[in-house]
């Protein structure tokens, strides 16, 4: 009976890890779409997944699910700030 309205609930996505950032419990870790990363760097996706095979220092996929791939947004956030204290130091 509640299973019904509890997926009637949800939305239809197949990843709620990230959507709601202020809802998740400490500690938990969060993902992001290569659209949304693409989109947070200014770059077509299939940049993204190119310079993931090119560079082990860029931030690696994970695959979530048979269908579902996803990037951690700690892995992103260290990659940023390690490009930023880059600049920093030239």
């Amino acid at each position: 009976m509640f299973s019904g309205l509890l997926r009637a609930a949800l939305p239809p996505s197949p990843v709620t890890l990230a959507v709601f950032a202020n809802s998740e419990p400490p500690g938990s870790e969060r993902f992001i779409t290569d659209k949304q990363l693409a989109g947070r760097w200014g770059v077509d996706p299939s940049t993204i997944w190119r310079n993931a095979k090119k560079s082990p220092t860029y931030p690696q996929p994970v695959k979530l699910s048979a269908r579902v791939t996803r990037f951690r947004l700690s892995d992103v956030e260290r990659h940023e700030r390690s490009l930023t204290n880059q600049n920093v130091r030239q």
